[in-house]
């Protein structure tokens, strides 16, 4: 599965990975940067940041539709995402050492690219599900399909309070189509093994692009703040036939070799 010798995880974690379709490594995020990635969390959440544009927030649909009026945005923010082309704090850990050497290691190699990132706010109380998806359904524009996620917790993640949900091994199955989708997703509701994927602070979750992960609703009084960096090989190609969004280009190398004809 890899082209070099792993620098950080072990052959057992390797396989862990390619048999499931994810990996934990706990506590792999020193803990002073997980404290100011969540004070830069809230400040650009707030509206105080004037390094990123306010289309790069999205607030939970009731706060968005008008149903509930919004007292405190660091309360009313689903997701906020392009953070690390902006921010130094977002971007000195998706960048740094801890979270891309497990990349490395993931995919083989130390060429490698940022496809995009995400922070998920998951309010309390009132912080909304997430379908089951395959990340690759989003990046269907984006060859080949083996991009991987590190998601890291900024704030203790519980079933409780809408961790994410893992369907094992559902990477091997390759990109499910629209039409059996429902079908696929019935499994889901006890045929096919899923697991919660409950972090503290400062770890993380790897998964691979084409694993259906899913979370549920926070209903309790704890917010589950978690930022996710989406990371590619620098060989990995890039359809512009398919159009799916041009705001992420170009993409941004995060160590080794750039290719030619290659995103």
């Amino acid at each position: 599965m890899t082209a070099r010798t792993p620098r950080v995880l072990t052959e057992a974690q390797l396989a862990d990975f390619w048999r499931d379709g994810y990996l934990i490594v706990d506590d792999l995020v020193d803990p002073d940067l997980i404290a100011r990635m969540g004070q830069r969390a809230d400040l650009i959440a707030s509206g105080a940041a004037d390094d990123v544009p306010q289309h790069y927030v999205q607030l939970e649909r009731r706060f968005a539709d008008g149903q509930t009026a919004v007292a405190d945005r660091t309360t009313a923010v689903r997701k906020m995402y392009q953070l690390a082309r902006r921010d130094p704090v977002l971007r000195e850990h998706a960048f740094g050492a801890a979270v891309v050497d497990v990349i490395g290691d993931l995919l083989g190699t130390d060429d490698l690219k940022l496809y995009n990132d995400q922070l998920f706010m998951k309010p309390a109380f009132h912080g909304a599900a997430q379908h089951w998806h395959q990340d690759s359904q989003a990046w269907s524009n984006m060859f080949p399909m083996d991009l991987v996620t590190a998601w890291t917790a900024i704030d203790q993640a519980t079933i409780a309070n809408g961790c994410l949900w893992m369907a094992v091994g559902s990477h091997r199955w390759g990109m499910v189509p629209a039409s059996h989708k429902d079908q696929i997703e019935a499994l889901f509701d006890g045929e096919w093994p899923i697991e919660p994927v409950e972090l503290r602070p400062g770890s993380v979750s790897f998964h691979h692009s084409l694993t259906y992960h899913s979370s549920r609703p926070n209903t309790t009084p704890r917010r589950r703040r978690g930022y996710a960096t989406h990371y590619m090989r620098s060989r990995t190609w890039y359809d512009p036939a398919v159009r799916v969004r041009d705001d992420l280009l170009p993409f941004e190398l995060i160590r080794g070799r750039e290719f030619p004809g290659c995103a």
